[in-house]
């Protein structure tokens, strides 16, 4: 048996073993003992965990490898050390195995940490590799070892190796949670001020998010420093229960989240303001055309001379405005970043592509960088469907939210005599049209042009005062006496 293995032999073991388990047929409805069917399960567990042990190996030999552009132009891969990783690796990783953009990188970083541990006191040690060590053995999966990993995240490679040497014997006994309280215990023996300063970093980043989940419906996600969560939870709890008593609500579950929202609500007034801004383009005199050479390879280009003049490369307010109103959020297939963190980028490298809304998206910093990176393509089709082509040839896609898009251009009947600085009108496809559009073109064609549109929605609802003097009281009594050690 080789001692090293190329991508090929891993290819024929896969196909291998998936014919082996193929090849089983249908399993027998009146057969075989729970004891028996129980030690198959466990096997097949097993497998899986042996499985994703040489995952996470193939993910630390490709996340290494390095595109680079020799002198000639040539396109070679250089193998770096495992534990290097590379800038597109977990947009190459998204894409094989149909994960977001943050899920990729959550996926390298957990393989990495686990599979390319390296020796003692090197840069590249993380202390972890006795999880995947565990994992190909089949005695461990990968949720369970992420939760380990999780727990040891800033803990120093030596402290990490010693905590899972500690916790092994009960890989194989016990699940997620107990595992996670015994990797606490271990490590409050060895590194106390470990765990106080991780809960002193975690209070500071207590925060809350929100993001649309099942139609119909918005998720919450928040963590807060206990001292104000328990208060606030015994506000929420105690109307829930007068929601549930008084029918309002039918299970207490609906009623602490209509409780959670009525609190807010009425001690605030709610204005929604969205602005909606049309784009501009500079004007463009003179039809000659004049011949350049853009970065993005030899063949020539021919522009009007007027737009070479005129044309800057970055977008103006209002234009960039327009683009990051039409995209909402970074264009990389699954990357939620919003648009105002993002960086408006010419889909076609500019001065070869113009500066204007039929060839600008929105990139976050990372995914306009991947965008670079030797191997990937980028094409934006007249609807605004822009295409990636990965280095590893697979094809992804992406749309507006708001279709039909807003589009800018001049028709040929409406083009300018070059001492004309009238600028160009604001034009969209024909119907169905949304009511942006059909008041932008309304305002075009009414011989109105405006600088923006703005839309306003302002709704202020008042919810009845909700008396909460009962729970003040109530807090009041459960308050620990300032001597008493933290309930935690």
């Amino acid at each position: 048996m080789p001692t090293t293995a190329a991508p090929q032999d891993v290819l024929d073991a896969v196909r291998s073993a998936r014919e082996t388990l193929t090849a089983v047929g249908p399993l027998a409805a009146s057969s075989g003992s729970s004891a028996e069917w129980a030690e198959a399960l466990g096997a097949l567990r097993s497998l899986v965990d042996v499985a994703t042990a040489r995952e996470d190996e193939v993910l630390v030999r490709l996340a290494a490898i390095e595109p680079m552009v020799l002198d000639d132009g040539e396109l070679v891969e250089r193998h770096r050390a495992p534990g290097h990783v590379s800038l597109d690796a977990p947009a190459v990783v998204s894409g094989v195995l149909h994960l977001s953009p943050q899920a990729a990188e959550s996926r390298v970083r957990d393989a990495v940490r686990r599979a390319a541990d390296g020796p003692e006191g090197s840069p590249s040690c993380t202390g972890l590799g006795g999880l995947h060590t565990a994992m190909a053995c089949g005695a461990l999966d990968a949720h369970r070892a992420h939760v380990v990993a999780r727990e040891l995240e800033e803990a120093p490679a030596d402290v990490a190796r010693t905590v899972v040497d500690a916790v092994a014997p009960w890989f194989e006994r016990e699940d997620a949670s107990r595992l996670r309280r015994r990797v606490r215990r271990v490590l409050a023996r060895l590194s106390p001020d470990l765990l106080r300063q991780r809960a002193v970093r975690a209070r500071a980043a207590s925060s809350l998010r929100r993001w649309a989940d099942e139609p119909g419906v918005d998720t919450w996600l928040g963590t807060f420093p206990s001292e104000e969560a328990c208060p606030a939870w015994a506000a929420v709890d105690d109307l829930a229960q007068r929601y549930v008593a008084d029918g309002t609500c039918a299970t207490i579950d609906r009623a602490r989240a209509k409780a959670l929202t009525d609190l807010v609500v009425a001690h605030a007034s709610v204005e929604v303001r969205v602005v909606m801004a049309s784009a501009a383009v500079a004007d463009l005199p003179a039809d000659a055309l004049v011949e350049v050479v853009g970065p993005g390879g030899p063949d020539p280009v021919l522009v009007e001379a007027g737009w070479l003049a005129t044309a800057a490369y970055r977008p103006g307010a209002r234009l960039a405005a327009f683009v990051r109103d039409r995209d909402r959020h970074c264009r990389f297939p699954g990357c939620p970043v919003s648009a105002r963190f993002c960086d408006v980028d010419h889909v076609r490298p500019w001065p070869a592509g113009p500066t204007d809304a039929a060839n600008l998206v929105c990139l976050c910093r990372r995914h306009h960088r991947v965008k670079q990176r030797p191997g990937w393509r980028v094409t934006l089709s007249a609807d605004g469907e822009l295409t990636w082509l990965d280095p590893a040839g697979r094809t992804r896609t992406t749309r507006p939210p708001d279709p039909p898009g807003l589009v800018l251009r001049r028709t040929e009947e409406e083009a300018p005599a070059p001492s004309s600085t009238a600028a160009p009108r604001l034009a969209v496809p024909d119907g169905p049209h949304s009511a942006l559009e059909h008041r932008l073109e309304s305002a075009a064609l009414a011989g109105r042009p405006r600088d923006g549109c703005r839309v306003e929605l302002q709704h202020v609802t008042r919810w009845p005062p909700v008396d909460l003097s009962p729970h003040r009281r109530r807090v009041a009594e459960r308050r620990h006496d300032p001597g008493e050690a933290p309930p935690f």
